[in-house]
């Protein structure tokens, strides 16, 4: 039997983007990038108990999906005891989403006082410490004697008509830019065996196979291919679910002397989060529409269970829901009651 390759190895995090931003910057594109921006949010919250403690401050740069959904999910949880500072080059944010989802996203980052810097990039990024007798940041700790650690963030105007900015921050959190892993396959000083473009992607025919390796595949992050109009497909999960249908049918097709099948996307519209009962979704099939708020929440939520492989699938999310709620529910009550009896 003759053997086939797909490539499936997604992307990775562009860290090292401007100096200091590997060394102190935390991405956002995989469970342990998740886990450890958890682990650093809670070290944060518990040395910051009680009311005369200077507030949280959370810079995230990159207002694309990533960055829009963690601006308002992270806001959300600090509520009064921290700020979060958004950094974005364009001078909008989530520039490629449908109007009805961006408008949505602004109107939640408005609401929930997310200082937003649009129109900048970051120069660099540097730690320096509060000095315990003055209180003003220095960059040496022995000279601060020992004083608290801070991040500060140099923006550069990337528009007319703005200033640069010095910003400080607690946690620094990039969702700017990614690399696909392919070029991990690459051994070092070697000839390129695959095509790749200049972003590191698969060249790929229509049929999702590898130009130049007709037994190779390469799908989702890994390939590189255009729609009708000459335009890059976007590097999100609804490209990548509907070629692998593609790459399945035509692995089939290879394998039995079948004719093979051009990928066609269909846009089927965009969702969003935008923290823990606020979302926004856009169905491109119904044009202007767009709900946003606990009814986008609820649909968001409906979609996802129903793009479940399989019914298994389905009931299990349903019920891992069904219990986060309720124990979101009765945390909040406790936290209500708590208040309740310190202010009597």
């Amino acid at each position: 039997m003759i053997a086939r390759l797909v490539l499936a190895l997604g992307a990775e995090a562009k860290i090292d983007v401007v100096p200091g931003s590997a060394e102190y910057a935390l991405p956002f594109t995989t469970l342990e990038h998740a886990l450890k921006v958890e682990s650093e949010l809670k070290m944060l919250e518990r040395g910051r108990f009680g009311k005369k403690s200077p507030p949280i401050q959370v810079a995230i740069v990159g207002l694309g999906y990533s960055g829009v959904e963690l601006a308002a999910t992270i806001s959300e949880r600090l509520k009064n005891t921290g700020t979060v500072k958004a950094i974005n080059f364009q001078t909008t944010i989530c520039p490629n989403a449908p109007p009805g989802n961006r408008e949505a996203a602004l109107k939640v980052l408005e609401s929930q006082n997310i200082q937003l810097f649009l129109g900048y990039s970051v120069n660099c990024i540097r730690e320096v410490y509060a000095s315990e007798d003055s209180g003003s940041m220095v960059a040496d700790a022995k000279e601060a004697g020992g004083g608290d650690k801070k991040l500060v963030l140099e923006l550069q105007a990337a528009q007319r008509g703005l200033q640069s900015q010095v910003l400080e921050a607690d946690l620094v959190l990039w969702t700017v830019g990614s690399q696909s892993q392919i070029l991990r396959l690459q051994p070092p000083d070697a000839p390129y065996v695959i095509p790749l473009n200049g972003r590191g992607q698969v060249e790929t025919e229509e049929t999702l196979q590898v130009k130049g390796h007709p037994r190779t595949f390469a799908i989702g992050d890994s390939a590189a291919l255009r729609d009708p109009s000459g335009k890059f497909l976007p590097a999100n999960a609804q490209v990548a679910f509907q070629q692998a249908d593609f790459a399945g049918w035509n692995l089939w097709a290879a394998i039995n002397d079948r004719p093979l099948l051009p990928f066609r996307f269909q846009n089927l519209g965009e969702m969003m989060t935008l923290g823990r009962n606020d979302a926004a979704i856009t169905a491109n099939f119904i044009e202007g529409l767009t709900l946003e708020g606990p009814i986008g929440h609820a649909a968001r939520k409906l979609v996802y269970c129903l793009r479940m492989p399989t019914d298994e699938h389905r009931v299990k999310v349903g019920i891992s829901w069904f219990a986060k709620g309720a124990v979101d529910s009765l945390a909040s009550l406790q936290t209500a009651v708590s208040n309740i009896i310190a202010s009597s």
